[in-house]
Formats: structure tokens, C-alpha cells, sequence
């Protein structure tokens, strides 16, 4: 059984300025901190990345880049339905708020929403400790 579109949101407050958080989704070495074990990152609108994790693949291209406040690509996973992600930045002083939304490009399976929210909850939650123990050290 298949679904419409999904999308979820996920919310982080990071203690680390909005240029941190920038460069972890526009440089092969802000990917690999945090997400992957290779990545390779052409971080203009129109530029391809992928990265790679443990047998796992994911392709896409920048389709808005606003740095330090926003960034938006296309995303497409192995066995996933193809994906935009929108990452917008909100600095507030030391901190920055991060709004990270995930919207499936047609049909999924059932649930798949559901993997998604845990899938990039635990991947976001080590987005902020990496980048909160790069703050404090």
C-alpha cells in the first residue's frame, strides 16, 4: 500500500553559529563529521553531491544555496523515492535554530514518513553534538 506525498519537519536548537551549521551540508568535510564516511560536494546552485555510509548511497544537486541562513537539494537514497530537503537557519545569538524538512516526491510505502523522523532525528542529533563539541573545543 502506497501513500500521497509526505514531509515531516524536525526541529534543532544547536549551540554553534550559522556558518558551522552551513558548512556541514555544503563541504565534503562538513557531510563526513557528522553524516557520512565519503562525500563529495560541489555546493553551488545546480552543483551534485554524494555521499557514502556503510554500503549505503545518496545523490542530489543544490537547487538554493543562501549562506548561512538557507539551503535546499534534492535528495536520492538508495531503495528511497526520490526527495527536497530545505534546511532553513535561524541564528539567535550563540545558538541557531534549525528547521529541517523532508518532503517524498510522490507515493511512498506506508510508514515511510515514520523511518524518516527516526532515520534524521538521530542523524540531526549527531549534527548538534558534533558541532556543540567542535563549539566548546
Amino acid at each position: 500500500m502506497t501513500t500521497p506525498e509526505q514531509e515531516i519537519t524536525l526541529t534543532r536548537t544547536i549551540v554553534a553559529p550559522p556558518p558551522q551549521l552551513y558548512a556541514a551540508f555544503t563541504s565534503a568535510s562538513g557531510w563526513c563529521a557528522w553524516c557520512c564516511e565519503t562525500a563529495e560536494v560541489d555546493a553551488r546552485v545546480g552543483g551534485r553531491y554524494h555521499i557514502y555510509t556503510q554500503g549505503y548511497n545518496a545523490y542530489g544537486e543544490f537547487v538554493h544555496l543562501e549562506p548561512d541562513r538557507s539551503i535546499a537539494f534534492t535528495w536520492d537514497g538508495d531503495g528511497e523515492p526520490p526527495m527536497r530537503v530545505h534546511v532553513l537557519l535561524d541564528g539567535q545569538g550563540d545558538s541557531t535554530t534549525m528547521t529541517f524538512t523532508v518532503r517524498v516526491l510522490g507515493s511512498t510505502e506506508v510508514g515511510f514518513a515514520a523511518f524518516l523522523e527516526r532515520t534524521w532525528g538521530r542523524v540531526l542529533d549527531n549534527l548538534k553534538a558534533v558541532l556543540e563539541g567542535q563549539a566548546g573545543g
